[in-house]
């Protein structure tokens, strides 16, 4: 009568088990699934982009660095928008980290006074805008970049970054708030002699209004020529310096 009695106690117990389980299991699942869902950022199929963006990206695609940097500046004849975040190959918060990667190899090679790279001690917020540069001849042709700002968390920097989907940095301007120049900098720049500071600027006019940068304040440091290595086009590479802040820029040759 007692091993009866336990069997049945058993049983009740596996049955309330089951029941329990089949109640709280799925619900754990589609928890879990939503979950990774919202985590991941999917790309919109093309399918469902305005069928203008698909033939502008498309279009784009093999544009050179000189081409890009022409709708961009406006050498060639182009009209500068927002982008819708579809048109953009990353998220925003992608495109930050790509930003922080750029800067890094930058730092590394004497062409920006800071490394922005987050740390412990190096905390920065930011903001990121998508822009595009359609050209207005053929309708067709479109450059797509970031213009991505950081501010140093106790206020004493901020910079602004002009960056292509690919990573490469057109522009960048650092901004120090606790000093009132930046020679302390100018150690860890790759500059040329002060007799560079003094050349006419006159050949880059109209070359970087896209900023908004009062350049005629600034003073060339240094002006040298780099390779864009996927196309192997050279362009050049320049660094103005004046009291407090710091502008890296390339631009075609």
């Amino acid at each position: 009568m007692k091993k009866d009695s336990f069997k049945l106690i058993i049983m009740s117990v596996a049955v309330i088990c089951i029941v329990i389980a089949g109640i709280m299991v799925p619900g754990i699942v589609l928890e879990a699934n939503q979950k990774s869902e919202h985590d991941h950022v999917a790309k919109v199929p093309k399918s469902y982009l305005p069928s203008g963006s698909v033939m502008a990206k498309e279009a784009s695609v093999n544009l050179k660095l000189s081409e890009k940097l022409s709708l961009i500046d406006g050498k060639w004849d182009s009209t500068t928008d927002d982008a819708a975040s579809y048109e953009m190959d990353e998220q925003d918060y992608q495109a930050v980290a790509t930003c922080r990667k750029s800067i890094e190899k930058l730092y590394e090679e004497k062409l920006y006074p800071v490394n922005l790279s987050p740390d412990y001690s190096n905390w920065y917020t930011w903001e990121a805008a998508a822009k595009k540069a359609s050209d207005n001849t053929f309708n067709t042709y479109t450059a797509y970049y970031w213009i991505i700002r950081f501010e140093k968390y106790d206020g004493t920097q901020n910079h602004t970054i002009w960056m292509l989907e690919d990573g490469t940095i057109i522009m960048a301007k650092a901004h120090m708030k606790d000093i009132s120049d930046m020679s302390e900098y100018k150690e860890a720049l790759q500059a040329d002699d002060e007799s560079q500071a003094e050349n006419d600027l006159s050949a880059y006019k109209g070359y970087f209004d896209y900023s908004g940068i009062d350049f005629s304040k600034l003073k060339l440091i240094s002006e040298t020529t780099a390779v864009e290595q996927k196309n192997n086009e050279s362009y050049e590479v320049l660094q103005f310096l004046q009291e407090n802040e710091y502008v890296y820029a390339i631009h075609e040759k």
